[in-house]
């Protein structure tokens, strides 16, 4: 009996769900959901080892060139892999309308995890709630890190989304944007929570909250009819850390703080069947958006008790043009990027934070192929190949100091499926 109760109860909840998805404006005085999601497994190929996460499914970049002792390159080894962590559900909530706004919620998770250490445990990957005015909204929650434009997403199916070249990030955030006929202003403010700055700590966001002062970001957008561009600027404020120590082993607060100033421009036309979009970013210590990016910390100074910083960053710009409608839908992602602060002296003891400090540029090109043979289920072929240039260490100088090295790359192939409910 209990077997049928639960069975019963299983298939009116579905049904509700199916109902409330006919339901495309959600009604402004009832209370209603919305199930959906989507099961992806994916089968990948590298050529050689890589920078990446998620047991290697999140890519940025080939490892370097690293040596035996008879001259064998250590990470000229091929992978092969197969998983489907990023299989996903979430649950749409809308209710009556409150101090004459329209209310939802949202919530979105799946199996990558937190951390590479929990990999296959459901994690939130948005989850906010939502009030729509005429010309002004409020989003309180987690979401889009707001270097990240969702409007101008590229059309890549792969876990990195274009990085490290496109911001790719989730924060704890709140949101607030006005619109003026075409325009909209919009500003945010929001905390790392899953990722972090990178310190003397390693990856936390102890840094962060130390300061009190959230990541800001103000932007300025059109909406046409077909047309969509934007400017956003970008300060992160950090603090890597609360107290230093001498050589005698005496132990002092400090409040020294490295801020970071970015900006990004971005575009999306829409043709009838396909899409062009792109983003150029310019911007220091980028590290916790899957970017290149982060800071050096300078040798501890025993006069004045202290450490110096100086942030370092990247330019990035990325352009996808993609068909958006029918069966078959070809596209093509090439990113371009570039270390602003390459080549860089640094004093004999200093420490770098971040990612890419060794790599010059990187450029990728992936070409795709998608075949939808029915609304619901999708399959995927995509090509991405990604060059880095890494620096060689410069002796004369000292460690952590590159001048111009040699290439490296790497050729992912993927085949994935989806099947969207």
């Amino acid at each position: 009996m209990k077997k049928v109760l639960l069975i019963l109860a299983t298939a009116a909840l579905f049904a509700t769900a199916q109902s409330s998805e006919k339901d495309t404006v959600p009604p402004a005085k009832k209370w209603g959901y919305k199930l959906s999601g989507f099961v992806s497994p994916q089968l990948f190929y590298d050529s050689r080892q890589v920078v990446s996460g998620r047991e290697d499914m999140m890519l940025f970049y080939p490892k370097p060139i690293e040596t035996d002792v008879n001259g064998n390159d250590l990470n000229a080894v091929p992978n092969l892999n197969m998983l489907a962590i990023s299989t996903r559900l979430a649950l749409s909530f809308w209710g009556p309308d409150v101090l004459g706004a329209k209310t939802s919620a949202y919530i979105e998770g799946d199996f990558t995890g937190a951390t590479d250490a929990s990999i296959n445990l459901f994690r939130l990957r948005h989850g906010y709630i939502d009030m729509k005015w005429h010309s002004t909204e409020l989003l309180m929650g987690q979401f889009w890190h707001p270097m990240v434009i969702h409007e101008v997403m590229p059309g890549t199916r792969p876990l990195n989304m274009g990085a490290p070249f496109h911001p790719y990030a989730r924060f704890v955030q709140t949101r607030l944007s006005q619109r003026v006929g075409p325009m909209e202003l919009l500003g945010v403010a929001a905390f790392q929570l899953d990722n972090k700055s990178a310190g003397p700590d390693g990856g936390s966001t102890k840094y962060l909250k130390a300061t009190t002062i959230p990541e800001l970001n103000f932007q300025l957008r059109y909406r046409g009819d077909r047309l969509f561009l934007g400017a956003a600027y970008h300060l992160l404020v950090i603090q890597p850390r609360l107290s230093v120590t001498d050589s005698a082993g005496n132990e002092f607060k400090t409040g020294t703080r490295v801020p970071s100033h970015s900006l990004t421009v971005f575009g999306k036309y829409e043709f009838p069947h396909f899409s062009l979009r792109s983003q150029v970013v310019w911007g220091n210590n980028l590290s916790a958006i899957s970017m290149m990016g982060g800071y050096i910390e300078s040798p501890f100074d025993e006069t004045t008790k202290s450490y110096s910083y100086q942030p370092f960053g990247c330019t990035t710009a990325w352009v996808d043009f993609g068909m958006s409608k029918g069966k078959w839908r070809p596209g093509i992602f090439a990113g371009y990027g570039k270390n602003n602060d390459f080549g860089k002296t640094l004093e004999n003891g200093s420490q770098v934070y971040g990612r890419g400090f060794e790599i010059e540029r990187l450029w990728r090109v992936q070409p795709r192929i998608a075949f939808y043979p029915s609304e619901k289920i999708g399959l995927f072929f995509e090509v991405e190949y990604t060059r880095a240039y890494y620096g060689e260490e410069d002796l004369l100088i000292g460690p952590l100091c590159y001048k111009p090295g040699f290439p490296v790359s790497n050729t992912r192939i993927i085949l994935q499926a989806i099947y969207n409910f």
